[in-house]
């Protein structure tokens, strides 16, 4: 007979956190709208940061393919990219960049936690900040 498993979900730790990029990938992005977004956004990237004191937690986040700046504001992957590399990049390292080099780096990430209407408690990183 099978046995059926429990996986707890855990929350992670809410406050500023030292973490370590392990993965990025495509992914389907589950609210693309073709009749209201281009199709650049029908897929989307996965961060996945382990955070370095307590291996195994980890949390994801989403991100468009996108290393620009609007308005003044980067985009999260550029964002993101550059909190790793602890440094700003330029147009011609943005021109041809591919998120291998970032796996195994870390960055400080601050994380908030908020409830959903429905009770329901979930992380969000608002913050991403280089750790050298």
């Amino acid at each position: 007979m099978p046995k059926l498993i429990f996986k707890k979900r855990v929350l992670p730790d809410a406050g500023k956190v030292s973490a370590k990029l392990v993965s990025v990938i495509e992914v389907e992005n589950k609210f693309y709208n073709p009749k209201e977004q281009s199709s650049d956004r029908e897929k989307q990237l996965e961060w996945v940061f382990e955070y370095e004191e307590k291996p195994g937690m980890q949390i994801r986040l989403w991100s468009t393919f996108s290393l620009s700046s609007y308005k003044g504001r980067k985009s999260k992957a550029l964002t993101i990219t550059e909190a790793l590399l602890n440094h700003e990049l330029t147009d011609e390292e943005k021109e041809n960049f591919t998120t291998d080099e970032l796996i195994g780096k870390k960055c400080f990430l601050t994380v908030k936690h908020e409830k959903k209407e429905d009770g329901a408690i979930f992380a969000k990183v608002i913050d991403f900040e280089s750790e050298a």
